[in-house]
C-alpha cells in the first residue's frame, strides 16, 4: 500500500545513529546524486581529454604524413598530461568520499537494510582506525627490527616487548605523527586541522583544572581497585601494578608516560578517530566505540576498566572544548601519579615505589584526596564552561 513503511528488525540501529533536528528526506539522495554527478563530471574529464588527443593525432596525419616528423615528446607529454588528469580525478572522487560526509548513518533518512547498516559501519570504523592501525604496525615493525639490533636477544621476545622496548615504542611514535604530518600536507590540509589540536585561544585555566583532574581521579581509581575484592579480572590488578614499575629504562619510562603516550593517544584516539566518526556518526555512538576500541587497546581486563572511565572523560572534554588540547593534559595528569613513582624510584632504587605500599590507610587517603581533588576541578571547569557560554 501506497506511504505504508516496511517493517525492519534492525531499524532501532539505524534511528540510533540518527542526530534530532535532521535535515529533510531528500538528504540520501542528493548524496547519492552528487557522489553520481562527480563521477560523470570525472569520466566527462577522461572522455574530454581522450577526444583532444584521438583529434589532434588525426589532424597530424592529415598533415602529408606529419606524424612520423613531429617528434615523440609531444606525444609522450600528451599522454603524460591525460593520466595526470585523470589521477587527479580520482584523487577528487576519494577525497569526497572522505571528507564530505558521505551517505551514512547521519545522513540517510530512510529505513537502512542490514546489509547497508554493516556496510555503513565496517566503512566508517576502517576510516577512523586508519591512523591506529598505522601506529600499531609502524611501532611493531620497530620493535621486530630493533630486537635483533639491540643485543637483547638473550630475553624472549614477550619480555622484550613487555619491559624493555621503551626507546623502540618511542621511536615508533615519532615516525607515526610524522607520517600522519605529511599525509595531512599532501591532501592540502594541516596536521592540527586533522587532529583537532589547536594552539590558539587556549585557556590555561582549564589546562591546569585538567591536570589537576586527571591526577585526583587516577588517586582515586587506583584506591578503588586496590580495595576492591580480588576476584575475577580484579585477581591480577596488584601483580599488573608491579609489572609497571619492573621497567628496564625508568628515565625513559617516565618521559615516555608524562609526554608521548598522552600526545599520540589522544592524537589517534580523540583527534583522528573521534572526529572521524562524529562526521558521519551521532555523539553518543561516536563516543562509545571510540572508548571501546581505547579501553582494549590497553590489553588488560583491569586496565580496560580504567581506561575506559579515563577514555570517556577526555572524550566529553573533547567534544566540549572542539580542542583535544585539554584531553592531552588531563591524559598526562591520569599518569602523573604512576609518573611520581617512577621518579622517586629512579632517584632511590632501593626502596619500594609507592604504588606497591600495602598501607591501607595511605591508599584510603590517597584515594580520598584524589577524589575531592576531582570533584572540585570538575565544579571548576563547569562553572568556567558556563562563564564562557554566557560571555559568548
Amino acid at each position: 500500500m501506497s506511504g505504508k513503511k516496511d517493517f525492519h528488525p534492525f531499524g532501532w540501529l539505524s534511528y540510533l545513529f540518527h542526530e534530532e533536528g535532521q535535515e529533510g528526506s531528500g538528504g540520501r539522495q542528493d548524496a547519492e546524486k552528487e557522489a553520481v554527478s562527480q563521477d560523470a563530471g570525472s569520466a566527462d574529464i577522461g572522455k574530454n581529454a581522450a577526444q583532444g588527443a584521438d583529434s589532434k593525432d588525426e589532424s597530424d596525419a592529415a598533415d602529408g604524413g606529419s606524424t612520423e616528423e613531429a617528434p615523440d615528446a609531444d606525444r609522450e607529454s600528451r599522454e603524460r598530461d591525460f593520466a595526470s588528469e585523470k589521477k587527479r580525478a580520482g584523487k577528487r572522487r576519494r577525497r569526497g568520499i572522505d571528507d564530505e560526509d558521505p551517505v551514512s548513518f547521519r545522513t540517510s533518512t530512510e529505513p537502512l537494510s542490514v546489509q547497508q547498516m554493516v556496510y555503513y559501519c565496517i566503512r566508517d570504523l576502517l576510516y577512523a582506525a586508519g591512523p591506529m592501525f598505522s601506529y600499531i604496525l609502524i611501532t611493531l615493525a620497530c620493535i621486530i627490527v630493533g630486537y635483533p639490533l639491540s643485543g637483547m636477544m638473550r630475553y624472549s621476545f614477550a619480555e622484550y616487548l613487555a619491559d624493555r622496548s621503551n626507546l623502540l615504542v618511542a621511536i615508533g611514535v615519532v615516525l607515526t605523527l610524522r607520517r600522519l604530518h605529511r599525509k595531512s600536507k599532501k591532501s592540502g590540509s594541516t596536521f592540527f586541522e586533522d587532529a583537532a589540536l589547536y594552539r590558539s585561544a587556549i585557556s590555561w585555566k582549564k589546562i591546569g583544572m585538567g591536570l589537576v583532574f586527571g591526577t585526583g581521579a587516577a588517586l582515586f581509581l587506583s584506591a578503588l581497585l586496590t580495595f576492591i575484592p580480588k576476584v575475577w579480572v580484579f585477581a591480577i590488578y596488584e601483580e599488573k601494578v608491579s609489572r609497571i614499575y619492573q621497567r628496564y629504562d625508568i628515565l625513559l619510562t617516565i618521559v615516555e608516560s608524562a609526554v608521548l603516550t598522552p600526545l599520540v593517544e589522544e592524537i589517534i584516539f580523540r583527534g583522528y578517530m573521534l572526529n572521524r566518526l562524529l562526521r558521519r556518526w551521532a555523539d553518543l555512538p561516536a563516543l562509545i566505540v571510540t572508548t571501546i576500541i581505547f579501553s582494549v587497546m590497553h590489553g588488560s581486563s583491569v586496565w580496560f576498566l580504567y581506561a575506559f572511565v579515563m577514555g570517556w572523560i577526555i572524550g566529553r572534554i573533547s567534544m566540549w572544548e572542539g580542542n583535544i588540547l585539554y584531553g592531552i593534559f588531563v591524559h598526562a595528569g591520569f599518569n602523573l601519579p604512576s609518573v611520581v613513582q617512577w621518579f622517586i624510584w629512579f632517584l632511590h632504587p632501593e626502596r619500594q615505589s609507592l604504588g606497591r605500599a600495602t598501607d591501607i590507610f595511605q591508599t584510603f587517603l590517597a584515594g580520598t584526596v584524589g577524589l575531592v581533588l576531582a570533584l572540585l576541578m570538575a565544579l571548576l571547569y563547569k562553572r568556567e564552561r558556563e562563564r564562557g557560554v554566557l560571555d559568548g
